[in-house]
């Protein structure tokens, strides 16, 4: 059995509207014969098959609007034949909805079948030339259906529009072109674009300006559509992500006094300077999750959360372990840098096991902060209150139990009052 589906006859087309049938249940075709006439939003084309047989069902009716891929029509090609569904290749046709030839009663002497050798020439001629990929979909006059339809719909000349490109085939988009074009200022062009508004919703008529079309926006509540970044895109994934593990939350506080006593470096280098250490004594906090693998870095590198009004990101600080205060803040200080840039790269986001993320400085004095990908920790770092810094520490539960996470707080507050940490 050979099946034949609705084709896709233009890259914007999701559905086509069989315009008529050329065959019959029971009827005889040939390897080249047209079948069927398809609409599509550019064009009436011929559907042809490519297999000898007797055509066994017509599954759509005239003027339905069908789905691309759907079947619509199976023919027999024999009973050791195996079943297959073809996406068939329309061919360009002259027939349009309008200047359709009639259809003529035939004789029974009349030979109904077509010339296979002359047909067959032509489809060679149209497939093997060098000039196939210049083929174009006519219609009447050059207007697909549905560019007439819509000039009609909102009273635009066709005509006027042909005389701008007289050569070229006039789609829906060409329609919208003129109109706004010939109706809108520029200004106003742009908040139609901006809020992905249709020319349709204002009366053509007159010369619109953008306090026209602002005024439209503002009476009927119009929210601006804002397309995501691949960055936002990103971040949203890792977030949702983040938002499935098990997690817990330990809320805990260090002294701040040693921290205040040292402010050549930032609250947060102190921090990526104890930590480390602390990770070192934990290998459950140099931990990642991969499948059914834990993967255990021999460093302690740390994610550390920086932002603007738009994007988060998460660069690392690598095998911090390893490196002086000083290192630690001017890896800060870069990262700040690229921040401002936009610089960040692939490379700077990778290898980190537990991340810090500091809005203490912003006057935040407690939240909780979502673990970074396949990270297996985090630590909110909120701001001083009563000489103490508040500290929420977010495990992925899969990695680390709460009898873990306790030890590692205890170990974090006892760094967090030995001076020696504190030297520069």
């Amino acid at each position: 059995m050979y099946e034949i589906v609705m084709p896709q006859l233009s890259d914007s087309m999701d559905e086509g509207k069989l315009v008529s049938w050329k065959v019959s249940v029971g009827q005889s075709v040939k390897n080249g014969d047209v079948i069927a006439e398809v609409e599509s939003d550019k064009a009436i084309m011929e559907v042809q098959t490519f297999k000898d047989g007797v055509v066994k069902e017509l599954l759509a009716k005239e003027d339905d609007e069908v789905k691309i891929g759907t079947v619509i029509a199976r023919i027999e090609t024999g009973t050791t034949a195996s079943t297959e569904q073809v996406q068939v290749t329309p061919q360009p046709t002259t027939v349009t909805k309008e200047k359709q030839t009639p259809k003529r009663e035939v004789s029974k002497k009349e030979n109904t079948e077509p010339n296979t050798t002359q047909k067959k020439s032509v489809l060679d001629e149209i497939f093997n030339t060098s000039t196939v990929t210049t083929i174009s979909h006519k219609t009447q006059n050059g207007i697909s259906p549905k560019a007439r339809a819509k000039a009609a719909a909102i009273g635009v000349d066709i005509e006027k529009i042909q005389e701008r490109t007289p050569q070229k085939v006039l789609h829906t988009e060409d329609v919208d072109e003129y109109v706004t074009e010939k109706y809108f200022t520029p200004k106003a062009l742009k908040l139609l674009q901006a809020y992905q508004l249709n020319s349709s919703l204002f009366k053509l008529n007159h010369k619109i300006d953008s306090d026209e079309v602002q005024s439209y926006i503002n009476e009927n509540e119009i929210a601006l559509p804002k397309p995501l970044s691949a960055m936002q895109k990103a971040i949203i994934d890792n977030v949702t992500r983040s938002s499935q593990k098990p997690i817990y939350h330990i809320y805990d506080s260090l002294e701040a006094k040693l921290f205040q006593e040292h402010p050549s470096h930032s609250i947060t280098a102190w921090l990526v300077k104890i930590f480390a250490k602390v990770m070192m004594q934990h290998e459950s906090f140099r931990t990642q999750l991969l499948e059914n693998t834990f993967l255990i870095t021999p460093n302690a590198s740390l994610s550390i959360a920086v932002a603007d009004a738009k994007n988060l990101y998460m660069p690392v600080i690598k095998d911090a372990n390893r490196l002086t205060i000083s290192q630690i803040t001017e890896q800060l200080n870069a990262f700040k840098k690229k921040l401002k840039t936009n610089s960040f790269s692939t490379k700077d986001m990778q290898g980190g096991t537990f991340g810090i993320s500091n809005l203490g400085m912003l006057g935040v004095a407690r939240f909780d902060a979502m673990i970074n990908k396949e990270e297996s920790a985090i630590v909110a770092v909120g701001g001083i209150t009563d000489g103490k810094i508040s500290v929420t520490l977010t495990a992925d539960h899969r990695l680390i139990n709460g009898y873990e996470a306790a030890l590692f707080m205890a170990d974090v507050k006892q760094e967090a009052h030995e001076p020696l940490n504190f030297k520069e």
